[in-house]
């Protein structure tokens, strides 16, 4: 095969497609929906996807940061649904907005350290580890709501989640704003490149003298705090909490996280990557929505999804020998 007059490697163009297929996908799936989906391509539509990336990409970004030391957070979902019970419960009690923001947040830190804690310096292996952890934090949600949602919150509040700067939703500039900070960690800082080096070998860096143990302490604490901010935006969009708000984004995450690992760093999870797989997967569940796809056939794809994310990182790294 020749391009330009220089002949294509086979090898060449499947590195090629390994890398930016996923890019590509996105792209066509936004170009079809546009073309078959009037609906698809209004304004409305456009301001719903960004909010709905905004949300899913803090969840995932934090993630990102325990999948980069081989390490997972499936508590993710039980800390946003926690975070945004207690900042609600504050603001129905009159507290003021920083105060009940702050809380919240602490509320959700709190469970990273405790996964920290258990999985870094305890031994426990992460999944299950945070699978139990989880658990106890949505049953304490439901004890405290007694599955009853929060509701009059304070119109203030809804800035963070439903208002606009510059006609951007400002739960999205949040987000570019979390997107970059973690990006710039860690690119550039001592610590963000200590744990890129252990996602790529724990056992060279530990003899290497970095403590592999606080830095994984670290991710989990990363992970909450991202996962933390997602439930108060999310409580925020939609002005009330419930105890089970947080918990649909866990699965998406996950896809969107893998789908970046096969995207330009194969093998590798990384920020930007994370963020391409987030719109892959809200671009695509949103044109389901609006072709009417039953509900039952969108959670099936969703999972769909993210088998062929996992199959496509493993896969094409190993093609690449990563």
């Amino acid at each position: 095969m020749t391009f330009n007059g220089k002949a294509i490697n086979r090898n060449d163009l499947l590195i090629f497609l390994g890398r930016y297929g996923t890019i590509i996908i996105l792209g066509a799936m936004i170009v079809c929906f546009s073309i078959l989906l009037p609906a698809f391509r209004s304004s409305q539509n456009l301001l719903n996807v960004l909010g709905q990336t905004a949300i899913l990409s803090i969840f995932s970004a934090g993630m990102t940061c325990c999948l980069k030391m081989g390490d997972f957070d499936l508590s993710i979902g039980a800390t946003a649904t926690i975070t945004s019970i207690v900042v609600a419960n504050l603001l129905v009690s009159g507290y003021g907005i920083p105060l009940a923001i702050i809380a919240g947040l602490l509320a959700g830190a709190a469970v990273g350290v405790l996964n920290g804690i258990l999985v870094a310096y305890g031994g426990l292996n992460a999944l299950v580890c945070t699978l139990a952890s989880g658990s106890v934090v949505a049953g304490l949600a439901l004890g405290i709501t007694q599955g009853v949602s929060i509701w009059d919150l304070p119109v203030a509040f809804e800035f963070i989640g439903r208002g606009e700067s510059f006609g951007i939703p400002n739960r999205f500039i949040i987000m570019i704003l979390l997107l970059i900070v973690i990006w710039f960690f860690h690119a550039f800082t001592p610590t963000g490149r200590r744990m890129e080096a252990i996602g790529g070998n724990a056992e060279a860096s530990k003899l290497s003298g970095i403590n592999v143990d606080r830095n994984r302490f670290l991710g989990f604490l990363l992970s909450a705090v991202c996962a933390a901010i997602a439930g108060v935006v999310l409580s925020s969009a939609v002005m009330s909490a419930n105890a089970t708000m947080g918990m649909p984004y866990m699965l998406d995450a996950f896809g969107a996280c893998f789908i970046g690992a096969s995207t330009v760093r194969i093998g590798q999870f990384h920020i930007w990557g994370t963020f391409v797989g987030v719109l892959i997967v809200v671009v695509a569940i949103n044109g389901l929505i609006i072709m009417m796809v039953p509900g039952y056939l969108t959670e099936m794809i969703r999972g769909i999804i993210l088998l062929l994310a996992i199959f496509m990182s493993g896969t094409v790294g190993k093609f690449l020998g990563r």
